[in-house]
């Protein structure tokens, strides 16, 4: 049987200290880069690995955190999740901690081996990020009833003491709809994803009560998730219900929505307007360029960060909702 190779070893083999390999082996910044090259090579020569879970019974922390990604009916996440994602994934490592992402269901099964919950159970990872939760998820019950620390991107339908952070989405439909309404358009199709999800409820609620108020026609269409659902109910609105505006909840739709008004010779934003959600970067180069409502996603991902590292080293935790506040960004779209 080959000998496993130790910390020890790797000292040895490059003629520095245990301690100046455990900095390498732990990202610390005080190590020479000459230094981390060779011992990181030598790591590498001898398949040396860390043992995770004895680090993690010698420090009580393993400092990994599992972000929990709804599967979406295979789709799992759009433009705005996977910048988000990045951004939560990024500070989490400037703050010293690995990231696993799990596809996990709110309905699913979390006895799953390809799920990150086994690590959760087992003790090999110490909180958890969950997106795109449910009501009745039974993930957010599972992480209450164990007592592991947790943050929900978007709100907790059952409880009301869960610490999360949230976009103020019903105030995005609130300002979408204003923004249109002043811009004097006067029949609006909302085109949003699936109508389980919490987010697109408050969107809608916020859309329909500024219009509700005004003397404007509109228009709810759910489960708009790819570029041909767009395309397809944005032909469909057009020819139907003559409308003359588009709110999308989903930057990276937009270019299907701009593609059917085209094809019937319909100018931007003259005879039709079109409104965006997150303000993906390629918004701004879009031909209109895109009117969008910007999530602020640096601060999104710094707050979820915050919160977590905050709930799993506090003795007694303190459930805290913060609220991150939309802003219209107006371009040529609208």
């Amino acid at each position: 049987m080959m000998k496993k190779v130790t910390m020890s070893d790797i000292a040895k083999r490059t003629g520095f200290s245990i301690k100046t390999v455990s900095r390498v082996i732990n990202n610390s910044p005080e190590v020479k880069p000459a230094t981390r090259r060779k011992i990181l090579d030598t790591i590498e020569e001898t398949n040396f690995s860390v043992n995770l879970m004895a680090k993690a019974l010698k420090s009580q922390q393993t400092k990994t955190v599992i972000l929990f990604i709804d599967k979406h009916g295979g789709s799992y996440w759009n433009a705005w999740h996977s910048l988000i994602i990045m951004n939560i994934i990024t500070d989490f490592k400037a703050r010293g901690y690995k990231v696993i992402l799990s596809p996990s269901s709110g309905h699913g099964v979390i006895d799953d081996d390809t799920d990150g919950f086994i690590l959760l159970k087992s003790g090999i990872a110490d909180g958890a990020v969950l997106f795109d939760n449910l009501k009745g998820d039974i993930r957010i019950k599972y992480l209450r009833e164990n007592n592991i620390p947790f943050v929900i991107l978007g709100k907790d339908f059952d409880n009301k003491d869960t610490c999360y952070v949230d976009l103020d989405n019903f105030h995005v439909g609130e300002i979408g709809a204003q923004h249109l309404i002043q811009r004097g358009y006067k029949n609006i199709s909302f085109f949003l994803g699936n109508k389980e999800f919490y987010v697109n409820k408050s969107r809608v609620d916020g859309f329909t009560k500024i219009c509700d108020s005004h003397t404007v026609a509109y228009h709810i269409e759910y489960a708009v998730n790819n570029l041909q659902d767009a395309y397809d109910c944005t032909k469909s609105h057009l020819h139907q219900n003559k409308s003359d505006a588009f709110f999308v909840s989903g930057d990276e739709k937009i270019t299907a929505v701009y593609k059917a008004i085209n094809e019937r010779d319909q100018k931007i934003p003259n005879d039709v307007g079109v409104l965006g959600i997150d303000n993906l970067p390629q918004s701004h180069y879009l031909d209109p360029s895109l009117s969008s409502i910007d999530q602020n996603v640096e601060r999104f991902a710094q707050t979820v960060v915050n919160s977590l590292i905050e709930t799993m080293h506090s003795e007694k935790r303190t459930p805290k909702g913060v609220l991150i506040k939309p802003v219209l960004k107006i371009r040529d779209s609208t």
